[in-house]
């Protein structure tokens, strides 16, 4: 089973994730209703009483902040999922002839990876240097770096590590290509890897609830604008 069967499974099996998402989902249908359509809730009947709604308002607003507190537990049970994710795309795309080609007749190596690598790594041979290891990483907010890994033998055997800005170091172009080929990878990922899709629609879902909220009369007339009318 690969990385991503394996979340997948993984996923689908989480009961704690289902229920945060379902909690969470279910909250921002209801704020949407009430934003979109003005709808509203006049009571909820509990096991000890019933609970009649006087303040509309307010409820929006309280239910806005439920969200919130949603979204913050969710995050909390989604997170080492979207940290799978991020390991398994990043992996696809620096798996990309672009950023490392091997050429089998040359037996070189070539791209954005072995052009970032430090200068202690960066000759074809070396025989102080084992097991290299590399990955894209994504900094805050449009710096991406190449870390390479590696054990050096003249330090005794310890794990040496570079994270090389791209941008710094390999320039404009080279940069530009990068977030290009990210944002393609990411999109391919969202919309052919159902897992992205399932792990990240509940926070658009809960942002766009809160947003009906807070923004209700703008969105309301980007609504209108975009209505067609008889």
């Amino acid at each position: 089973m690969d990385d991503s069967s394996k979340l997948k499974n993984d996923y689908d099996n989480d009961q704690g994730l289902a229920s945060k998402r379902k909690w969470l989902v279910n909250a921002s249908a209801i704020l949407l209703a009430i934003s979109f359509s003005g709808a509203k809730i006049e009571e909820a009947n509990t096991f000890i009483f019933k609970i009649e709604f006087t303040h509309q308002d307010g409820l929006g607003t309280l239910l806005a902040f439920t969200i919130m507190f949603f979204m913050i537990r969710y995050y909390s049970y989604a997170k080492p999922y979207q940290d799978q994710l991020y390991a398994i795309w990043t992996e696809r795309l620096v798996s990309r002839p672009y950023f490392y080609l091997y050429c089998q007749y040359s037996d070189g190596i070539s791209g954005v990876v072995p052009d970032s690598r430090p200068s202690k790594i960066k000759g074809e041979y070396n025989d102080n240097v084992r097991d290299w290891s590399f990955r894209y990483i994504c900094g805050w907010p449009f710096f991406r770096f190449i870390e390479h890994k590696w054990i050096d033998l003249e330090c005794g055997g310890d794990i040496q590590q570079s994270a090389v800005n791209i941008y710094n170091n390999l320039g404009l172009k080279v940069y530009s290509k990068c977030l290009c080929l990210e944002a393609r990878e990411q999109i391919k990922s969202v919309f052919i890897h159902r897992e992205n899709l399932d792990i990240l629609l509940p926070y658009f879902i809960g942002g766009f609830a809160v947003a009906s909220h807070f923004f209700n009369s703008q969105l309301l007339l980007v609504l209108k604008l975009i209505t067609p009318t008889a």
